[in-house]
């Protein structure tokens, strides 16, 4: 009962746009115990003891209640012999963010300089990768979305992103400069003898896994000796980068960082430009431009 249960809750929220990954893995372990129980409705009792027997971290333990929690109020809207366990039964804990690291522009280029130098001398690889951490840093692209581009998905007005979060598909502008190395890319991909109909490529012509693109790039930070504090940069860092480079330059009037605002949140890929604010940090350069803006307002000029 509770695997059909966990079928149509599932359906229902994909439908919604949702992935639910991480949540299918979760209702589907906890299905599995409460069946060993024989039991055919959520009961508290034994959502607590699921959670305490897997001895996960108090995040982790905190993750899988709420998911619970969630799933038995759907059951119980139809069903009040569901039980809906209390939800902070195991504290308060929250993701904690962990601060981007935020590349310069001299580093960007640092990065794609030492990718276009990769060996072999004349083969694919070089090309990729700069192409690619390029991509990345121009578009602010995630590197799911990247690495699910396809050959047609590159069109003389720019890119397609299809099927990114969300189940949404967007069209993206390209820079002429971007949209020239791209151009210039893809005529060196289309040369290899891989069917494979997916712009970014391994060297045994299948599609390029996100592991081996962290890998690449690690080793490329490592040896151009990019990081502060110890923080080591990730992939991911890169979007933050196209951000917070699209506020630094855009307009200083209200009227030009609105209409920036909502083209950054097309960029992102984000249905609310609320989330877009997640990816903005207080950059020395950013404070620069709002220090001079300051400074014009107090000598008479417009804020």
């Amino acid at each position: 009962m509770l695997t059909a249960a966990v079928d149509s809750y599932l359906a229902m929220r994909r439908a919604l746009g949702y992935r639910l990954r991480d949540t299918e893995m979760i209702l589907r372990d906890f299905v599995a115990f409460a069946g060993a129980k024989q039991d055919s409705h959520v009961y508290t009792q034994t959502v607590l003891e699921w959670i305490r027997r897997a001895n996960g971290s108090p995040l982790r333990s905190c993750v899988r209640l709420r998911t619970v929690v969630r799933f038995a109020r759907y059951l119980q809207a139809e069903d009040p012999l569901h039980e809906v366990p209390p939800e902070h039964a195991f504290g308060h804990h929250r993701p904690q963010r962990r601060p981007p690291f935020l590349f310069t522009p001299a580093e960007v280029v640092a990065l794609v300089r030492a990718a276009r130098a990769l060996r072999p001398e004349g083969a694919l690889r070089p090309h990729l990768y700069s192409t690619l951490f390029g991509l990345i840093a121009c578009t602010g692209l995630r590197i799911s979305e990247a690495l699910n581009l396809r050959i047609e998905d590159v069109t003389s007005d720019g890119l397609v992103v299809r099927n990114a979060k969300f189940g949404k598909s967007r069209p993206l502008p390209l820079h002429p400069s971007a949209k020239s190395q791209l151009e210039h890319y893809v005529e060196h991909r289309l040369q290899e003898a891989s069917t494979c109909p997916f712009v970014f490529i391994s060297g045994k012509g299948v599609q390029l896994h996100a592991n081996t693109v962290r890998g690449a790039f690690c080793r490329l930070v490592a040896a151009l000796g990019i990081a502060r504090n110890t923080q080591r940069p990730r992939v991911h860092d890169l979007r933050f980068y196209f951000a917070n480079q699209a506020l630094t330059n855009s307009p200083a009037d209200h009227q030009g960082i609105s209409r920036h605002m909502v083209a950054l949140t097309t960029y992102l890929g984000h249905r609310d430009a609320r989330n877009s604010y997640w990816y903005l940090e207080a950059t020395p350069a950013l404070f620069s431009k709002i220090a001079s803006r300051c400074e014009a307002f107090v000598e008479g000029g417009n804020p």
